[in-house]
Order: C-alpha cells, then structure tokens, then sequence
C-alpha cells in the first residue's frame, strides 16, 4: 500500500512517500533502493524514477511489486521478502520501502540547476520526515530493522542516527548491504553538487567516512549492525579502479574491533545480496576445508540475538 509523506520529494520535485506491507508481527524492516545518482542534466546514469519526467509513486511502487523495480528485480522469491520462506528471519515482519528517487544516494541537501530543470536533491530531507512518519505510525514496533542495497547502504549508514532518534527506546538494527565505506574519503560517490550530509554528531565523519561505522555502534551499543557484500563486488570495483576489494579486505580489520557489528563477505561477485534467494549459491561463504555458510543462517543469527552470530568472510582478515 502507497503513503504519501508531506514535504517527501524526487529530484524532479514531485511528492513521493513510502510503500508498506503489513506484516502480522510487531517488527519493522525498512528497506531502501539501490539505483545510482543524478550527475548531469538528463541524469543519464540514473534510474528512472529521479529524471525530470520520472517519480515514485503508487504507480511505481506497483512496478516494483510486479518485478520491474527502476530496472531491477527488488522482491525476489525466497528472499526477505517472501513471507512464504522457511528461512526468512523477517517473514512476520512489517515491510516499508524507500525509492532512491531524490538521487542523491538518500545523503542530499542542495538545490542544483541544470539545463532546463533544477534538481532537487533533499535525501537527507526526506529521510527525517520518513523517519518521523513511521515513528508515529508504528510507535509500540518492538524492533526496527534499516536496511538498503548499494545507494540504499549508503543511506542507511548516515541516516542511521534519523532512525535511532525517531524511536526513542526501540532497538535499530542496520543491516548495510553491497556499498561499505573502504576509503576515508568515499570518493565513489561523495559529489558536490548534492551536498552530502553526515550525522551531526559525527565529527569525523566528513574527512573519514569509515568513522561512521564507530559513530553507529556507539550510537545504539544495544542493537545489531551487519555488513553484507561479495569479495568481486563488479559495480563498487569498476567505479574504484579496481580496488575495492582490497578496501574491503583491510576493512574487516577495522569492523573486528566494533562488539555490536559483524559482515557477511560472500564469493564470488553479487551486487546487493538482499536482491537474492537467502540460500543462494550465488551468495554462499565458502573456505577450503570449511562448510558453506549461508545467508539466511547469518541473518537468523544477528535476529534471534544468538550468542553464535559470528562474522563470516571468504577474504583473509
């Protein structure tokens, strides 16, 4: 079901809000799009829905339901969102979907002019009202899981704190999926002209944006965040030269040290593993000598609060 939220805009300027399937328990899965951003005037490498003739609405939303989300499969069976899984951690859980429609990564707040149109790009905007409207709407939810895929794990780590405000006393759990921060600097997609915004109590954030990792941890000590990516992640190595996976390799050093967090680094080269079946051999952890792990075990672990949830890598450390 389609709910418009006031003030909640595309880049075009057009009014959007969220799509929410109604679980029958009491926890919340926010999930928000992937999709790339709006750099030039046709925002060429963009999805559809934040063009000057694009949007999200209801009408987009039942696209995406259908199969065809911005060009991408966003449902498929057997995965989070399939009720019907046995291995779903999340089958009872009610649904809410972002459209990564402002393209700005979901961390803008400019107004930028291009030829013909000005580009409204208020991610970070959108993501308080969001945040406020299922706060109120949802205020006895028992947990609150954000997550995202790609732009979406972008947004989903620097708003995080948005969320942790507007459900004071309810554990946020994050669960980052196939864009992690492996340089200080995020030059893969920090740009200008959206004016990306970083928490506000994060003073080390904007000149390290792997300090966010820290910042989130700390933020909410109680709660639960997981890293999920692929060890060949092909869209995050093409647009660093090649290095990611290197980034992502000494990153895990980094997260060993953070008690409330864990990662998930399958073989292989997915890109945004939620967008797949949990028990995919697409997305499997396998190391010589070792069974395969899987997704679903992984995620039903860091759900079922499990003294065994344990980070799981095909990478060396």
């Amino acid at each position: 079901m389609w709910h418009d939220v006031p003030g909640a805009i595309c880049a075009n300027g057009t009014p959007t809000g969220l799509g929410v399937n109604q679980g029958t328990g009491d926890r919340l899965v926010i999930y928000m799009s992937g999709g790339s951003a709006c750099l030039d005037e046709g925002c060429s490498i963009g999805t559809p829905s934040m063009r000057k003739d694009g949007g999200f609405g209801a009408t987009e939303l039942a696209a995406c339901v259908a199969g065809d989300c911005d060009g991408s499969v966003t449902f498929p069976d057997k995965s989070i969102f399939d009720r019907a899984a046995a291995t779903n951690p999340f089958a009872d859980a009610t649904f809410v979907f972002i459209s990564n429609c402002a393209g700005d990564y979901y961390v803008g707040d400019n107004d930028h002019a291009f030829p013909g149109w000005t580009a409204q790009f208020h991610g970070s905007r959108n993501q308080r009202r969001f945040a406020a409207a299922l706060g109120a709407s949802f205020p006895a939810a028992s947990r609150v899981i954000l997550t995202g895929g790609s732009a979406g794990s972008v947004g989903a780590m620097l708003n995080y704190w948005q969320w942790v405000e507007a459900f004071p006393g309810t554990r946020i759990d994050l669960v980052s999926d196939s864009f992690a921060f492996v340089f200080a600097d995020g030059p893969e997609w920090r740009y200008e002209l959206h004016d990306p915004q970083v928490p506000p109590g994060c003073t080390t954030c904007a000149p390290d944006y792997r300090t966010v990792y820290e910042f989130n941890a700390g933020l909410a000590p109680d709660s639960r965040i997981a890293v999920l990516d692929s060890e060949n992640n092909w869209t995050l190595d093409l647009v660093t030269g090649y290095q990611y996976t290197a980034g992502l390799e000494a990153l895990q050093t980094r997260l060993d040290d953070l008690p409330n967090l864990r990662y998930y680094v399958a073989n292989g080269n997915e890109h945004i593993l939620l967008q797949h079946p949990l028990d995919s051999d697409a997305i499997v952890v396998e190391r010589d000598g070792e069974e395969p792990q899987r997704l679903s075990e992984f995620l039903a672990h860091m759900q079922g609060d499990d003294p065994a949830w344990a980070s799981m890598t095909c990478l060396e450390p």
